[in-house]
């Protein structure tokens, strides 16, 4: 029985999913929802900390029709690397695990989808194969532009043809989903540059696989064609941004040519003055690693990107903790919820700003078109568990005919697996609101399965 394992590598964690498919070729006409009904997830398995000083990394490895198969394995920080994950993963899933998990041999994982935050103007997926390995040199110099995430992903995928060299790799961007904006919102108001960079200096949009797995859900919940669908979807987590969906297509979106642009996240600044970090950080142009791999990240970047945002303004990156410093003062020091009250306050300010300005474009354009109301739609970890944050941010909307009462607050409330809930009722005037769970996993081997025929 041939295998698809789903690889998401983030800037210190991986999430995989593995997934059996049927063993005859599925035909080009099959339909989204043949292919994702035959796609059988059997286990699950997530490593963090990975480069986090003083901490082991964790791999938690799960199988899906065995009880009491679940497993932690650690490792000491200083014998993993990211290269080093990927064969761990695989021997978990295969020859250290036939007692536990189903025999499979390696030869099965014939396909591996890896998860790629900066695709520059790709229109489609990349594969990669032992003997063809022309777009991983792409990938890497694509670093540049996702230095926290590309980088890692090249790795996970060299790792994979080593250890899988009978395998194909597809590489699926988080871009794709936006290439659908149009040159009036990609185009930043720059001066022309006399010298080639990697990628055309433009804003591209990111956490693009959660978004089409959201629209694949809200569209089938609502039993709309995906093509009919407006909404606005905030993909809230330790990194978020917000995505103007118009007739099921990306028209706008809060991050731009990297993922730093737009909303603050839990160690991300979000869109600034630009000319700030040279007043922070004065030798904000020198590297701020010490690598013998010849790689560069500016101290900027570094400062922008991993020491900002809620770390910064709260001293963690953890939502819950903030909410919960905020409307518990007991739980905590009175300098720490004041930091925290600020912090959301920040945070739901900035939320509030695209949301708001991509349903008033959405209304206009249902308006003008006739077409379908537009819709709320939240997901990600913070977007999906948050509800405090929903009942704010509805709460804020009641101008728009968003309503939030008693019946809202006992719907408010996504239980994991639920899939989609709806957490307005039949009282509200305005958009509907949905919290939805998103798998980047699933949309990758869905998307894998279409690309390959598979």
């Amino acid at each position: 029985m041939p295998y698809i394992l789903s690889l998401n590598c983030g800037s210190s964690s991986v999430k995989s999913k593995l997934f059996s498919i049927p063993a005859d070729s599925s035909p080009p006409s099959a339909s989204e929802h043949d292919l994702l009904s035959t796609l059988k997830l059997i286990a699950t398995a997530d490593a963090g900390n990975i480069g986090a000083k003083g901490k082991d990394v964790e791999i938690e490895l799960s199988w899906v029709d065995k009880k009491d198969a679940g497993q932690t394995v650690k490792k000491k920080q200083d014998e993993v690397e990211y290269t080093d994950i990927i064969p761990i993963i695989l021997d978990l899933l295969t020859k250290e695990n036939k007692d536990n998990g189903p025999s499979l041999d390696k030869k099965e994982l014939r396909y591996v989808t890896h998860r790629i935050v900066h695709g520059s103007t790709h229109t489609s997926p990349i594969t990669v194969t032992k003997k063809h390995q022309e777009g991983l040199k792409e990938m890497e110099k694509l670093s540049e532009f996702a230095p926290l995430h590309n980088h890692n992903a090249v790795l996970a995928i060299q790792a994979t043809i080593d250890a899988l060299p009978e395998s194909t790799s597809i590489l699926l961007f988080d871009t794709l989903f936006h290439q659908t904006l149009g040159p009036e919102i990609y185009t930043y108001a720059v001066p022309d540059i006399g010298h080639k960079t990697p990628v055309p200096l433009r804003k591209y949009g990111f956490h693009g696989l959660s978004y089409a797995s959201v629209l694949r859900s809200i569209a089938n919940h609502l039993k709309q064609d995906q093509s009919d669908v407006n909404a606005v979807v905030c993909h809230l987590g330790s990194g978020g941004s917000v995505c103007m969906i118009q007739d099921g297509q990306s028209k706008d979106t809060s991050m731009g040519l990297t993922p730093l642009e737009g909303l603050v996240g839990g160690t991300r600044s979000g869109s600034i003055d630009p000319t700030l970090i040279f007043h922070h950080t004065p030798d904000c142009a020198e590297n701020a690693l010490d690598k013998s791999d010849g790689r560069f990240i500016s101290k900027a970047e570094m400062v922008l990107n991993k020491q900002s945002g809620l770390t910064a303004l709260a001293g963690t990156s953890d939502f819950g903790t903030i909410t919960t410093r905020m409307t518990n003062p007991s739980s905590c020091s009175q300098e720490e919820h004041e930091a925290s009250t600020l912090a959301y306050k920040v945070y739901l300010d900035r939320l509030l700003h695209f949301l708001s300005f991509y349903l008033f474009k959405l209304k206009a354009h249902s308006h003008q078109s006739g077409g379908s109301e537009p819709i709320i739609v939240f997901s990600g970890g913070i977007g999906e568990k948050g509800a405090a944050l929903r009942a704010d941010v509805m709460r804020s909307l009641g101008w728009m005919g968003v309503h939030y009462g008693d019946e809202e607050l006992g719907r408010n409330k996504l239980n994991k697996g639920e899939g989609v809930k709806e957490i307005t009722t039949n009282k509200a005037k305005g958009p509907r609101v949905f919290a939805v769970e998103t798998d980047e996993e699933v949309q990758c081997a869905l998307m894998a399965r279409k690309e390959l025929g598979v």
